[in-house]
């Protein structure tokens, strides 16, 4: 039979800031594929995937929030002014993130990024 979606996450409007405090951690991929749905999606590999969750297991909440504070309006990221006021959304998020990576990791899958 046909293989389906094991694990599946939304961290919403995290991606872009998330993606830019972690240096691309859980978000960096293998390979892009145009032709999928508007946006096109990313491709982690399952040996990437285990290296993200190596790294994303390295993050505390508290290194989270000072790369977040390191931040300024010329970053320009994605909702920044919404985690800026309310930091423990983000920090939900990154928890969030990091369990799927961990489980990801855990059962050897690759893992399909998309930005709605």
């Amino acid at each position: 039979g046909q293989s389906r979606c094991l694990l599946a996450t939304d961290i919403g409007t995290a991606w872009d800031i998330l993606n830019r405090l972690l240096a691309g951690a859980g978000i960096r991929s293998n390979r892009f594929v145009d032709d999928v749905l508007s946006n096109g999606c990313e491709v982690v590999d399952p040996t990437l995937v285990k290296e993200h969750a190596e790294r994303l297991s390295d993050w505390t909440h508290a290194q989270v929030l000072d790369a977040l504070h390191g931040l300024g309006e010329e970053d320009d990221a994605y909702h920044l002014e919404c985690f800026q006021e309310d930091e423990q959304d983000l920090l939900d998020e990154f928890d969030k993130l990091v369990v799927f990576y961990r489980e990801a990791a855990a059962q050897g899958l690759a893992v399909v990024h998309y930005a709605a």
